[in-house]
């Protein structure tokens, strides 16, 4: 349904666009009502449209597809990345000038093994909270966005909601794929514990983990990168760090590894198996940004976790 319509009571105006609901008050001039009237209509016209430039952006099934159907790496770029090219900090890494000189190279990676995410936002867009994102960081991320190559959504790794149950199920079941019969490494935040409590990695051949601080890891990425490149050619690193793990990515492709920024995906997946529609408490891990200080971490209760450790970055 289209229409634009003003409510007498309040005397604001209520925009209906492809399902898209926004309300406006118009000023105290006739003009201003005149404009949201005509609203719809030039933006039905496609001289309107014209000046409208969107990424491409595959969907998250696409996405999946491009990722299990290749052997390519995958770097994200999404609304926490997105704040720190702007100068911000977030909430669990401050600022730093050459992580964002890096985030906006990665936007732009021309490497051919390398498939970039960014969040599908910039059209249609049902998060109030990805809308007022969109509205602060546009501008400045068109400077880097290469509107000739194709992207895919960074939510390949956050599904929580399908069609049906039985979609997740196959949804997942394709993502493990990814790692079925690999020597991994898990490149993580401390708490993270990725896999623990799951079977998400199963499958995996083995199961190694560099755990790196809970904030502000690329304060240590010199360190992290380090330690990556001591193992064979044949490793799969598997990244839940983070914006660090965004530059991660694209350095071990770029030497030659087959390099996964994963992020929220352990996370999404305990909600997937809980039936929930957001991220869920779940207990002996790091799920919520206010969980993410050293004194809300307990032990973790399966001794494998520790057993899979080689290296601990701090």
């Amino acid at each position: 349904m289209f229409y634009i319509k003003r409510t007498k009571s309040t005397g604001r105006y209520e925009v209906n666009l492809f399902g898209l609901k926004m309300k406006f008050r118009a000023g105290k001039g006739a003009v201003d009502a005149y404009k949201f009237e005509n609203l719809l209509y030039e933006l039905a016209d496609p001289r309107t449209l014209a000046s409208v430039k969107l990424p491409k952006v595959l969907n998250a099934w696409d996405a999946l597809y491009a990722l299990t159907s290749s052997n390519k790496s995958m770097a994200r770029c999404g609304d926490g990345e997105f704040k720190l090219i702007m100068g911000e900090n977030i909430s669990f890494q401050k600022y730093d000038p050459k992580l964002a000189d890096r985030l906006k190279n990665i936007l732009r990676n021309q490497n051919s093994s390398i498939i970039v995410g960014i969040t599908d936002a910039f059209g249609f867009c049902p998060s109030d909270y990805m809308k007022q994102v969109m509205v602060q960081c546009r501008e400045t991320l068109y400077k880097y966005i290469d509107f000739s190559k194709t992207y895919i959504d960074t939510n390949v790794t956050r599904q929580l909601v399908f069609g049906s149950y039985e979609q997740g199920v196959d949804y997942y079941r394709k993502m493990k794929t990814l790692w079925q019969d690999k020597d991994i490494v898990l490149v993580e935040g401390a708490g993270s514990r990725v896999g623990i409590g799951n079977d998400l990695l199963e499958g995996a051949a083995s199961i190694k983990r560099i755990v790196c601080p809970i904030k502000n890891a690329f304060s240590k990425y010199d360190e992290i990168l380090k330690i990556c490149l001591e193992h064979p050619k044949d490793t799969l690193f598997v990244m839940a760090l983070g914006p660090t793990a965004t530059v991660l990515a694209e350095d071990l492709a770029n030497a030659g590894y087959r390099a996964l920024d994963m992020g929220h995906v352990d996370t999404a997946y305990e909600a997937f198996l809980r039936k929930s529609d957001k991220f869920v408490h779940v207990e002996g891990k790091i799920v919520f940004n206010e969980e993410r200080n050293e004194s809300s971490l307990k032990p973790c209760v399966d001794k494998k976790y520790y057993e899979q450790i080689i290296a601990a970055v701090k």
